[in-house]
């Protein structure tokens, strides 16, 4: 029986095969094959199959526009075959008792009492599997999973900032106890220290967890897609049933480990710590709270105005300010963006000006709009970039910037996701921009697009 190579090259967890060219190994030459000949059960490379075909008219070859007539990747079927509990056997029946696929080893250990034990090759003969639908749902599980990490990598990042926005208020504290600070300071750092790993571990622990299960899942969905059309009924029938055996799984791990919260960490002074200092433990008390990531609220709440002032929110030498945009952070710290004076400029409860920093893209690139992006970070339009600007010790820090081959004018982010309106399309890019989609687009109006609304359960 006449055999054949494959090469497989692994990139992660996605699978990318092709066959070699059996004449050009047999020249110790690795080359991709381009055609499979049924007679000769022989796969040749576009140079081979010529001479092949001189030699052999009557053959009957398939190029790889026709690949559904090529052999199942050997790769792929030992994989569909391989029993999960025992790797180093195939599956060869099915229990309809517990609907499992079973080794040898496992019909004679785990389902002898069984009552319905088919082997697979009676079964198959009266089964048929949708294997497009199970692709769907796959796709569908791992785009949940994605969600559900991405809002975990998320909580992270909230719990760091949180950790570093109450690291200051820590330090705040210590100035009015100095005499006994230095003690007390290192059991509270410790112990918030304590917490932040703690937290960090807990949260990523959830994350790594998720990897082993999304591996196996999209190895079976690159098997499937391997065999679809290929009339193998026996590997369709043992791919459908480990595909809901590992979507299952799936599911049961996300309702169990996945909580939609999202952790920071608090730190609560003591207001009688100079009278009590000789007592305490610590400077404070370290919390971490958990809220949940879904954004609570009534739409139908009407909203009303109990008054207005006026501050003046002019730094040295400026005469005049046009406040063009507005963003409060979680800690009540108040930025805007002054596009007159090319300013983003940070207030404190006070609405007095701590801090600012110049923000502009040459002459008529002036800062437009603003958004929140983390607990501690805004993204400011400016000219055809977005700049990321952070906030720490209650300074402004510029960060990285973002260039678009576009004007950017309104900008939103929503669930780890950017949107950025340039005047005539709306577009959602990564955080790190790279195109997602363009969502809308009309050249019609100028401007058409200024401004943009997130809601809370916005559907993409």
């Amino acid at each position: 029986m006449a055999t054949f190579s494959q090469s497989t090259i692994e990139k992660g967890n996605d699978w990318v095969q092709d066959f070699l060219c059996w004449a050009c190994e047999d020249e110790k030459l690795e080359e991709s094959a381009d055609f499979y000949c049924e007679s000769c059960v022989m796969f040749y490379c576009q140079k081979c199959i010529h001479l092949h075909s001189q030699l052999f008219k009557k053959h009957s070859t398939h190029g790889r526009s026709d690949m559904k007539k090529w052999p199942v990747v050997k790769k792929v079927e030992d994989f569909l075959l391989k029993c999960d509990v025992h790797k180093e056997e195939n599956v060869v029946s099915f229990c309809e008792d517990h609907s499992k696929l079973c080794c040898n080893t496992c019909a004679f250990h785990y389902h002898r009492q069984c009552k319905t034990v088919m082997l697979l090759s009676d079964l198959v003969e009266n089964t048929s599997t949708d294997l497009k639908q199970i692709s769907v749902t796959i796709q569908t599980t791992l785009a949940e999973m994605k969600k559900l990490q991405d809002n975990q990598e998320a909580s992270i990042q909230s719990v760091q900032s949180s950790y570093d926005e109450q690291l200051h208020k820590i330090q705040e504290t210590r100035q009015k106890i100095l005499a006994a600070f230095d003690m007390l300071e290192k059991k509270t750092l410790q112990e918030m220290k304590d917490t932040l790993t703690k937290l960090q571990a807990s949260l990523k622990s959830d994350v790594d967890k998720c990897s082993p299960l999304e591996n196996e899942l999209k190895q079976l969905r690159d098997a499937i897609q391997d065999i679809s059309d290929k009339s193998k009924q026996e590997l369709s029938f043992i791919a459908s049933i480990k595909c809901k055996d590992k979507i299952q799984q799936l599911e049961n791990y996300q309702k169990k480990n996945f909580a939609q919260l999202k952790f920071s960490i608090t730190f609560q002074p003591n207001n009688e710590i100079m009278q009590y200092l000789s007592q305490l433990s610590g400077l404070g008390k370290i919390e971490h709270n958990a809220q949940s990531l879904t954004a609570v609220g009534n739409a139908d709440q009407i909203i009303s105005i109990d008054g207005m002032s006026e501050y003046d929110v002019c730094v040295q030498r400026e005469k005049r300010c046009s406040i063009r945009a507005i963003c409060v952070l979680p800690s009540g710290q108040v930025l805007v963006v002054d596009e007159y004076n090319k300013q983003v400029k940070l207030l404190n409860q006070q609405y007095q000006v701590v801090s600012h920093c110049s923000v502009f893209d040459g002459l008529l690139g002036m800062c437009k709009y603003m958004c929140q992006i983390t607990p501690s970070e805004v993204g400011v339009t400016v000219g055809s970039k977005v700049q990321f600007i952070k906030v720490n010790n209650n300074q402004l820090v510029k960060d990285r910037k973002l260039k678009f081959q576009h004007d950017c004018y309104g900008i939103a982010s929503h669930q780890g996701d950017l949107f950025v309106t340039s005047g005539t399309e709306l577009s959602n890019y990564s955080l790190d921009g790279k195109l997602v989609s363009k969502l809308h687009e009309n050249k019609s109006v100028e401007n058409h697009i200024g401004f943009i609304s997130m809601i809370k359960n916005i559907s993409l």
